[in-house]
């Protein structure tokens, strides 16, 4: 939006708030409408009896509609409200309210804000990030509409899960969750992560689906993290904070004292603790000793955290990422590990460390495509578009040979090609990239801006 632009619409704004306030400021107390509703029945009680008179009506109906009129003017007495003296200010103070606010609030902005900064329309940032989540959107959808063809294949329902999940699609991994175990062979795994995507299509309550569904992973697997840590989250938001404290005392006797989840862990006993008017020091057990070079398990409730309200994500990630950080640090080969870091990085804005800590796990499995789609996304997300790593780059081209028509693939391996000087090459992978676009749309026009600054063709 140019600068004048924003001046006019902020202005016609300005103008209709304080033509609502005058408004207001001008009004005058006026009857309600209860009052004239009962005019108008005393209307009708006149107007019968003339009709009565007349002998247009006789006795018994006049008798029965002077009943129900009188019952109605009674009812419109009785909601009647007694008038509120309102003090209305004098029009000179009511117009220098007018012009008084208006400046007021633009000397704060002048102060506060940024009005010199230039506006960046969400259509003009980096087209990789966009083109990233569209790409695996698309992607998503796709295996979405061959398991409607395919409606049997458990493993492919599993995958979309897994997807939609990634997206942030609560509601539908946990629909793609449900197909699988309604396929049979429901495993701990599987179960867990119904209920855990459960959780998160119910804005972080655990309902008594998602119980249900915890419950049959306890069953499958003793001890298991993430239904104990669930179950434990649904005692307390259905004010059985006894039945959670005694949930998350086992759960904390029987973490190692490095767990990534026992931070978390720790704050929920203390919160249930004080609402049961006890001291959290005294009611929190020790752990067991740290476990060498042993990583949480992967369905622990520090994978799970995405599904959390915000301020439960702070408190939960906050505690953890650091201490699992210098873990991996002394145990490098953690592939599983670096990936849990990534994440955590991600939902705490720290978009670089992210980027890094994907690089370190794609180093471990460079042959697994999700694995680099997730660092091109962190690469992208941290604003770091233009770098293309050999590891990153030799993987999109498998990519880019499964799926010519790859979005995230063709992005990266065209400004590859313009870094290396060629062209030609970058110009052939982005204009397949535009070509999948709508003609005059924001992706296409962003490409169309990307590709102007290649060279012309046969320039020297």
């Amino acid at each position: 939006m140019t600068d004048w632009l924003f001046w006019v619409v902020a202005a016609v704004m300005t103008g209709g708030a304080v033509a609502l306030l005058l408004r207001r400021l001008f009004a005058t107390d006026a009857s309600g409408s209860s009052g004239a509703d009962a005019a108008i029945y005393r209307d009708q009680m006149k107007e019968l009896e003339r009709e009565r008179a007349a002998g247009e009506i006789g006795a018994a109906e006049a008798e029965a509609a002077k009943a129900e009129i009188g019952r109605r003017l009674l009812a419109a007495a009785g909601e009647a409200k007694p008038a509120v003296s309102v003090t209305v200010p004098p029009r000179r103070v009511a117009l220098g309210l007018a012009v008084l606010l208006p400046v007021a609030a633009l000397a704060i902005y002048l102060v506060e804000g940024t009005p010199g900064l230039k506006s960046q329309p969400f259509a003009s940032r980096d087209p990789g990030e966009r083109m990233a989540v569209q790409s695996a959107m698309a992607e998503a959808q796709s295996l979405e509409q061959r398991l409607a063809a395919s409606p049997q294949d458990r493993e492919g329902w599993i995958e979309l899960g897994q997807r939609w999940s990634q997206l942030g699609e609560s509601a539908k991994a946990a629909d793609a969750y449900g197909r699988a175990i309604g396929l049979g062979n429901a495993d701990a795994e599987l179960t867990g992560r119904y209920g855990e995507a459960l959780v998160g299509a119910n804005g972080g309550a655990v309902t008594e689906t998602a119980r249900a569904a915890f419950d049959q992973a306890l069953t499958l697997r003793p001890g298991d993290v993430r239904a104990r840590y669930f179950l434990a989250l649904g005692n307390a938001q259905a004010g059985d904070d006894r039945a959670a404290l005694d949930l998350w005392q086992a759960l904390v006797r029987d973490s190692p004292a490095d767990a990534a989840w026992l931070p978390s862990v720790r704050q929920h006993l203390a919160e249930a603790a004080q609402r049961l008017g006890l001291d959290p020091k005294t009611v929190t057990p020790e752990p067991q000793p740290p476990a060498a070079r042993a990583a949480p398990p992967a369905n622990g409730p520090g994978a799970a955290i995405a599904s959390l309200p915000p301020d439960e994500q702070a408190k939960a990630i906050r505690g953890m990422v650091d201490g699992l950080a210098a873990r991996l640090e002394q145990s490098p080969d953690d592939l599983e590990g670096w990936v849990r870091l990534a994440r955590a990085r991600g939902v705490l804005g720290d978009a670089d460390a992210a980027a890094d800590a994907y690089a370190r796990a794609a180093a471990l499995a460079p042959d697994n495509p999700d694995l680099l789609r997730a660092y091109a996304d962190a690469l992208l997300t941290a604003g770091r578009g233009e770098e293309v790593p050999p590891l990153l780059e030799t993987g999109l081209r498998r990519i880019l040979a499964s799926n010519p028509n790859d979005l995230q693939a063709l992005w990266f391996l065209g400004v590859a090609a313009q870094k290396a000087g060629q062209p030609e090459e970058a110009r052939r992978l982005w204009s397949r990239m535009r070509d999948q676009f709508q003609e005059g749309s924001q992706e296409r026009r962003a490409i169309e801006g990307r590709m102007s600054q290649l060279p012309a063709p046969g320039a020297g």
